[in-house]
């Protein structure tokens, strides 16, 4: 009878208290708990460990919560975080570009010694100049015209993009298997005629009892899309400058390697200017290294730019009038001000986070040139040891992206640095239960579904208009240059959708209240995956290491 009357009393006297009781029930026990309350027996994943390994986790959560609360969501005020990390990449790039512009010399010379008056070949097909900018400009214009599309579905029919984005993507993949077919490529048709056909099963069969709860989802972040249409253009504009920045290094980088060969005296028209690994040692092996570090480094730094800008902007939209300190009090411009935090106080925290991430794919690029350079000696030790690592290595670079994305989510809400970021990420995702609501959550398959569906439509379109325009030889070059187009514009718009729904769940652990109030439908659809804490309560304890 305790409970009962101690709910009497709150709705007599402090309704909102009794609102904010009940967040903390699904199925008649608690699933939020107090990071500096938290014991091991709170967690079945901690009770499986070894008792020392348990405390430190636990130690971990109250390190985090003590951080969160010491660090309001929107401050007004921001500090900058990690400028250190910031000075660092903008000096690299600067130093970088300008000694290759001071080296451009030698690689001028060479072109302009190798020019012919034959037109240039793309994939194979003689296409001047003006033919290429033509169907670069139809790529360009069908990929923003297909995310355009895809948002407008998102708010209208989120249904529909969800499941457009598990279908369409699997069906394209088998009418591309079905012209390579016809075409006479038998093997590279039948992989991805299999492929679509296998992805289109699993679709239909596993996934589609987590559809529905995919699509109310969709609809909340479609419905702050809808208010802020500006960020489209930042995903664009972020698109363009890591395509301008792609462009520049490698040009620098080129003209640097002709610079050296030109100064060893190689001959230049019997060697190779470019990017290619070259040497197989330790130095060409660190070249490898620093090459891809340059290009990962400043792509994932203009994407990551565009994710915390989105974060800020849902960030707002959640705690708008929960604090006068918010910025989100400010007015209904939420895009300027998320932003300006993205390019300012939090850009330390991007490039400390890119780096590391670059760091693993950098070092995956060297593994996978040890693999090829042993194949190549017919070396099969050595090659199996180069596939192992390029595998370690990838899984490693998937987790910290993945772990990247929800860190920076409260560097845009709480103007943290990085590290304190994933000190609160850990608590909050750990304390609020929410593996519960990932496990039933198909926010990968809808990204990367979604952004494939909008490369394989660009590059389609691109190839017909090419076709049509240039001949059936111009096909293969406009659809390469569609699916270069297309896959990173699809993954801007389907960027916003992943940092929307990263922000709404990282949000909700924080304070479920705002959501309660907006969208309540979607508050008792969260709770109610918390219930599945009672079936891991059930499993069987063991101690691991």
């Amino acid at each position: 009878l305790k409970p009962f009357w101690l709910k009497v009393f709150l709705i007599l006297n402090h309704p909102a208290i009794l609102a904010a009781m009940e967040t903390l029930l699904a199925n008649g026990r608690h699933v939020r708990v107090d990071p500096q309350k938290a014991t091991v027996q709170d967690f079945p994943d901690f009770q499986k460990m070894k008792p020392e390994k348990a405390e430190k986790k636990v130690a971990l959560l109250r390190d985090g919560g003590n951080t969160k609360d010491d660090n309001s969501p929107m401050p007004y005020n921001r500090p900058c975080q990690d400028v250190l990390w910031a000075i660092l990449f903008l000096v690299t790039m600067v130093v970088v570009l300008g000694y290759g512009y001071m080296c451009s010399g030698a690689l001028l010379s060479h072109m302009g010694d190798a020019t012919t008056t034959a037109a240039p070949t793309l994939a194979g097909a003689h296409l001047t100049a003006k033919e290429v900018l033509v169907t670069l400009a139809v790529a360009v214009s069908t990929s923003m015209m297909a995310c355009l599309l895809f948002m407008l579905l998102a708010h209208r029919a989120p249904s529909c993009v969800v499941w457009s984005s598990l279908i369409v993507s699997p069906c394209l993949l088998m009418v591309l298997g079905l012209a390579l077919l016809a075409g006479g490529l038998v093997l590279q048709g039948g992989i991805l005629l299999a492929v679509g056909a296998l992805g289109l099963c699993v679709n239909l069969c596993c996934y589609r009892e987590y559809i529905p709860f995919m699509v109310q989802v969709t609809e909340v972040v479609a419905d702050v899309i809808e208010d802020h249409p500006c960020m489209m253009m930042v995903g664009f504009i972020g698109t363009s400058i890591a395509f301008v920045l792609f462009a520049m290094l490698a040009l620098a980088l080129c003209s640097i390697q002709a610079d050296m060969q030109q100064r060893q005296g190689v001959d230049m028209d019997k060697g190779s200017i470019g990017l290619a690994h070259t040497d197989k040692g330790g130095i060409g092996l660190a070249s490898v290294f620093v090459v891809f570090l340059l290009f990962f480094w400043g792509g994932f730094v203009a994407s990551n730019i565009c994710h915390v800008t989105y974060c800020g902007v849902f960030g707002a939209w959640y705690y708008k009038g929960n604090a006068s300190t918010s910025e989100s009090d400010s007015g209904g411009n939420t895009l300027t001000p998320a932003l300006r935090v993205s390019l300012t106080t939090s850009l330390g925290s991007i490039c400390l986070g890119s780096l590391i991430v670059a760091a693993v794919r950098a070092l995956e690029e060297v593994a996978r040139q040890i693999m090829k350079d042993a194949s190549e000696d017919g070396n099969p030790l050595l090659c199996v040891i180069g596939c192992c690592l390029t595998c370690i290595l990838d899984c490693i670079g998937d987790m910290l992206e993945y772990f990247n994305d929800w860190a920076y989510v409260q560097c845009a809400v709480r103007g943290v640095s990085f590290i304190n970021a994933a000190k609160i990420t850990f608590s909050l995702m750990t304390c609020a239960n929410m593996k519960y609501i990932l496990s039933d959550l198909l926010l990968g398959s809808v990204v990367t579904l979604g952004t494939l569906a909008v490369a394989m439509m660009t590059m389609l379109v691109t190839a017909g208009v090419a076709a049509v325009l240039y001949g059936t030889k111009a096909a293969i070059a406009g659809g390469c240059l569609g699916l270069i187009i297309g896959f990173p514009a699809g993954a801007a718009a389907l960027g916003i959708v992943n940092s929307g729904v990263k922000t709404l769940l990282a949000c909700w652990a924080d304070d479920p209240e705002p959501l309660r109030q907006t969208h309540p439908e979607i508050h008792e659809k969260f709770m109610e995956k918390l219930g599945k804490i009672d079936e891991a309560d059930s499993d069987s304890m063991y101690i691991s290491d």
